[in-house]
């Protein structure tokens, strides 16, 4: 049984004229061009889940992509790794379903990252470039591995972290869920998260513009702080406290 807190608040930035971002807290699903102030709720129980999906820039229906997939984990429920990864699936599967009903659509996709309070494990996942961080001890921690390109050349060494994060190619994404037949296979990250009892959930829009030290700021705060850098994508977070 857990009893947590949460947060979570989406802006569409500073530059893109539309939010492609939703978020997903419990059975709250919010999807909005501009937020001033975070939706927040309290929960106890099993099986708690949120996250956050990016739809993904320059496809058709980006936002429509997000807001499916995010509906798709809330209905499927999911208790375990197993499940949460027959639920990611499920969406990519609804996402082909929506193009092929909508021709203007095709190459919908998003990118997610999630928290799951689950039955025996609390367990984090992503697909794409939307994160996970523990946060613990005046650090944080990022839990999720990024499908990306430039992902790959840190984990070779030919980069470091911090240069990754203005690389060129660092929005080439390696995988995603994408609503084409053509695409049906992607690569998904799912670990525990142990010895943590807060956590931010966020697109790129967010990890790029802040330092991993001011995560522990409230979300209103590293919104504006994302802002105030340029705001040059969509900006999304939750944040989640285990009481």
């Amino acid at each position: 049984m857990y009893r947590l807190s949460a947060c979570g608040i989406t802006h569409r930035g500073k530059v893109r004229t539309k939010n492609e971002d939703a978020l997903l807290l419990g059975d709250t699903l919010v999807q909005e061009e501009v937020m001033t102030s975070p939706v927040c709720v309290q929960m106890e129980g099993k099986s708690l889940l949120f996250a956050v999906a990016d739809g993904l820039g320059g496809h058709a229906c980006g936002e429509m992509a997000s807001l499916i997939t995010l509906k798709t984990l809330m209905e499927e429920k999911p208790q375990d790794a197993q499940s949460i990864n027959q639920a990611l699936h499920k969406a990519r599967d609804h996402l082909e379903a929506y193009a092929k009903e909508n021709p203007y659509a095709q190459g919908l996709g998003s990118a997610v990252a999630g928290l799951l309070f689950g039955k025996q494990d609390i367990l984090v996942f992503n697909v794409g470039d939307c994160r996970v961080y523990g946060l613990k001890e005046g650090k944080a921690d990022r839990l999720t591995l990024d499908h990306t390109e430039v992902e790959r050349l840190v984990r070779l060494g030919y980069i470091s972290d911090r240069e990754a994060k203005h690389h060129p190619n660092r929005h080439v994404l390696t995988s995603a869920l994408i609503g084409d037949a053509s695409f049906r296979e992607f690569e998904v990250f799912i670990k525990k998260a142990e010895g943590y009892k807060s956590f931010v959930i966020c697109s790129d829009g967010l990890w790029e513009l802040v330092e991993d030290d001011e995560l522990y700021l409230s979300p209103s705060e590293l919104l504006n702080i994302a802002l105030s850098r340029g705001g040059t994508d969509n900006i999304s977070l939750i944040r989640v406290d285990l009481a």
